[in-house]
């Protein structure tokens, strides 16, 4: 349909429910947003360092993005210039958003997941010191549930949160293999995890 040149590498895609936007995170420091219907950004934003990760709402309405310069943007579709941003103090590995925009998840390598409203540049909740960089999160649609990829010695740990907690974990699972790719289904009931040890892992 369409392709653009980015003028480096692009890490992170994410694409809204509907396929009407898309929306880039690049190694020179750019969050770009894209519609569908054309190769020209709707616009791009300049982050301070790497954007490593970025997600889209269902409905393309808010953009999420962490960069290695230590920070979560968070946008509204129709501005470049973010709503808020927070900084974590470590570089982000990786951002989440549920179906509505409502919650936002970010991980990184303070080991640390936290979790934001929209409305609020300040988390709900941060866990205590994971196993690990935190290399990977997902939360469910309905954002009752979050789940989290974090390095445990060589290995990784699959780790559950509830929305409605303290950040503290429901449960773990630990696996000889970092864990790079996570999901979870829409009402937070299933749970799948990719990991180096040559396994994919289902949990309910």
């Amino acid at each position: 349909l369409w392709s653009y040149l980015i003028e480096t590498d692009s890490i992170s895609i994410s694409i809204s429910a509907d396929g009407e936007y898309i929306a880039f995170g690049t190694l020179v420091n750019k969050v770009y947003l894209f519609d569908k219907d054309a190769n020209d950004p709707l616009w791009s934003y300049q982050a301070e360092d790497i954007v490593r990760s970025v997600a889209i709402s269902a409905d393309g309405e808010y953009i999420v993005a962490g960069s290695y310069d230590d920070k979560v943007y968070l946008f509204d579709k129709d501005s470049s210039t973010p709503l808020w941003s927070y900084d974590a103090g470590a570089n982000l590995n990786t951002v989440a958003i549920s179906a509505d925009g409502e919650y936002i998840v970010i991980g990184g390598v303070n080991r640390k997941v936290s979790l934001f409203e929209r409305s609020d540049d300040e988390p709900l909740w941060t866990t205590a010191t994971l196993s690990g960089y935190v290399d990977t999160v997902a939360i469910s649609a309905n954002g009752s549930h979050i789940v989290a990829g974090a390095r445990s010695g060589g290995g990784g740990r699959v780790y559950l949160f509830t929305n409605s907690g303290d950040g503290a974990w429901e449960w773990y699972h630990t696996m000889s293999g970092h864990v790079y790719a996570l999901d979870i289904s829409e009402d937070g009931w299933h749970i799948a995890a990719g990991s180096r040890d040559d396994s994919v892992y289902f949990y309910n």
